[in-house]
């Protein structure tokens, strides 16, 4: 019961950030159901190649199956773990518009929890190149790969965003200590 209070007193003091949560909320769950259709048609693709011919979304990895197994579990690979990494920024990121609280925003939890969007970000970018040069090296070598943009592009958007949230979360960290330092002296 006490968290309904909680989230009604969230919602009359900070409606801004609530409607960010709800708006962020949506893109996690959306992104879940996308990382759980695509783990669901490819472990079945597995037992029914024809599954292949449509992953999700038009994603066709048919050919790819039919040339080599462990290259198509490879490609699925990344774009599984790229998948639920961005699924896990955004899980953080519920996570620190819950627990930040306006009248006094600096705490050591949403800095941490800053943090760690800035390095699942950083992860998302590193992992999209890693993927990127994957995907090159097997479309040289003549297999059958669609083009994966949505998997291997925006790499170096991706690192630069997780270097931006990374200076922030620097900022609520000698927040969160000027903010000691001041209750101490009062």
């Amino acid at each position: 019961m006490n968290w309904k209070k909680e989230w009604k007193n969230k919602w009359e003091t900070q409606p801004g950030l609530m409607l960010i949560t709800v708006v962020i909320w949506s893109i996690f769950i959306g992104l879940c159901i996308k990382a759980g259709a695509l783990l669901f048609t490819f472990t079945y693709s597995l037992f029914k190649p024809t599954v292949a011919q449509d992953l999700f979304e038009g994603l066709n990895l048919y050919g790819l199956l039919n040339q080599h197994l462990w290259n198509y579990v490879g490609v699925m690979s990344f774009v599984l773990a790229i998948i639920g990494l961005k699924a896990h920024i955004f899980y953080l990121m519920i996570r620190v518009f819950l627990k930040i609280n306006m009248v006094h925003p600096f705490s050591m939890e949403v800095s941490r929890l800053i943090a760690e969007v800035s390095h699942a970000t950083i992860k998302v970018g590193v992992t999209m190149i890693i993927a990127a040069a994957y995907f090159k090296w097997l479309a040289k070598r003549g297999f059958d790969i669609p083009a994966m943009g949505e998997f291997s592009g925006g790499a170096l958007e991706y690192l630069l965003m997780g270097a931006i949230i990374f200076a922030i979360a620097q900022v609520f960290k000698r927040g969160v200590e000027i903010q000691s330092e001041n209750e101490l002296t009062i």
